[in-house]
């Protein structure tokens, strides 16, 4: 363990990153529990919740890693079925989207359908495995895990997180209420 003082205590005891981790597991843990969970009051706490997280990741600042490999992931693919089960069934029809088509991916139309939902189960699963690995309060797998979702930040979650962010805001400007789409 490093000796208080660090560089990689700094790091993961900064305030910035404190607040980071208690705003993911706060976002996890209302994405776990969405039992009951209305429509229009699904749309506004998620859109809460993931505004949060988007401008607090931006302040926790950089690290290098101190292992070589990144840290195991922990979500199954059950948990992650789960959380995006819970929302598909909470945003009904309102859970397609339509988005324009990477470059890398197998469809090659200009705009394909895509889902909500997949999106928000995506960002769970990367904060979930984050927050778990950060909880076990080794300094350096909590380094490494804070490095690591800085990586898949800029590859994959913080603009799936957009996506998400930008569909549920239509909806909520659009005054919808999911529950009482047909």
């Amino acid at each position: 363990m490093q000796e208080e003082g660090t560089p990689v205590h700094n790091y993961v005891y900064s305030s910035e990153m404190v607040e980071f981790v208690k705003a993911a597991n706060e976002c996890c843990h209302f994405l776990e529990q969405l039992k009951g969970t209305e429509g229009k009051a699904f749309i506004a706490e998620s859109l809460k919740h993931f505004a949060q997280l988007y401008a607090l990741f931006l302040l926790t600042g950089e690290s290098e890693p101190v292992f070589d490999s990144p840290p195991e992931p922990t979500v199954t693919e059950q948990e992650w079925s789960a959380v995006f089960n819970k929302i598909a069934g909470i945003l009904g029809p309102l859970n397609d989207i339509l988005r324009i088509a990477a470059e890398d991916e197998f469809d090659r139309s200009e705009v394909v359908t895509h889902t909500i939902s997949e999106d928000m189960a995506d960002v769970y699963q990367e904060l979930r495995d984050f927050t778990v690995i950060y909880s076990r309060g080794l300094e350096e797998l909590m380094n490494d895990a804070a490095w690591e979702l800085k990586v898949r930040f800029a590859e994959h979650w913080g603009m799936k997180l957009l996506r998400a962010m930008s569909a549920l805001h239509m909806h909520f400007v659009a005054e919808v209420d999911p529950s009482q789409e047909e």
